[in-house]
């Protein structure tokens, strides 16, 4: 990404679009971590907060990647995303909002606090489909060069998938009842096996300090996991491990054949 944009920096008409929305903007707190929409901040108007991402659409990528956002939201907003609240197209620009989420980062360490939400996020977006008309990519796309047609076949499925579920994109809100997980950022998302988002999650868990063991004991609770067939999970795990020797990222692609040890 060559240049992060500010409020003030965002043209007429762009700011007119949020603003019409959201009401006059009274801040703008930029944020550092997404890194592929070049604006991305939590405007303050009308006594609430709003987050805006919005990127030109000359920025082919990131501009698949809100397209892909702003469809996903149509099934995931309220139930464990934020709801979306416009997705504008001003003079050349590609627009999102969405309500803010007051939150922090999930702490799913060995014994953190935040497993138990974490889990019940998971089994909520285990069950969300998309409704009629909305079209997400098949999550076997992603990996259409590495696999053959059988095993992109046995990645099937009807079930929205985030499919990246890094540290910055699992918050926890209060809800006074222990903190509720809510999942933001789904530019990567797709559809198939609803299995195939646990498999996404034990990444996140070897992230997060557990062993290998530990964390294929924890996706053991999930009915969807235990019922996942061998021959899929094999052809996820070699798809993922084809894209991180892509990538050259020799760890990653070790610990995603870890996952075959089940």
């Amino acid at each position: 990404m060559e240049h992060r944009w500010t409020w003030t920096e965002l043209p007429d008409a762009v700011r007119a679009a949020i603003e019409s929305v959201t009401g006059p903007v009274l801040t703008a707190e930029p944020l550092t971590e997404g890194l592929t929409s070049p604006f991305t901040a939590v405007v303050r108007a009308r006594g609430r907060r709003v987050f805006v991402k919005a990127t030109p659409i000359t920025d082919v990528r990131a501009v698949d990647h809100q397209r892909r956002e702003a469809a996903a939201a149509a099934s995931v907003g309220g139930q464990v995303a934020p709801t979306m609240l416009a997705h504008l197209t001003p003079r050349g620009w590609d627009v999102l909002l969405f309500t803010h989420v007051d939150g922090r980062y999930a702490d799913v360490s060995p014994g953190g606090p935040d497993l138990s939400p974490f889990a019940h996020a998971l089994t909520r977006a285990g069950h969300i489909q998309p409704p009629h008309g909305i079209a997400l990519p098949p999550l076997a796309e992603r990996w259409a060069e590495y696999l053959t047609p059988d095993e992109r076949a046995l990645l099937g499925g009807v079930h929205v998938l985030h499919t990246d579920l890094n540290p910055w994109n699992v918050l926890i809100e209060d809800d006074g009842e222990g903190g509720r997980a809510c999942f933001v950022d789904w530019g990567m998302s797709a559809v198939g096996p609803a299995w195939a988002e646990l498999a996404f999650a034990y990444l996140l868990l070897l992230w997060s300090d557990h062993t290998f063991e530990s964390a294929r004991r924890w996706l053991w609770q999930f009915p969807a996991w235990r019922e996942a067939p061998i021959a899929g999970v094999g052809a996820f795990v070699a798809g993922a491990v084809a894209e991180a020797n892509a990538r050259d990222l020799p760890a990653q692609a070790e610990r995603w054949k870890s996952l075959l040890a089940r």
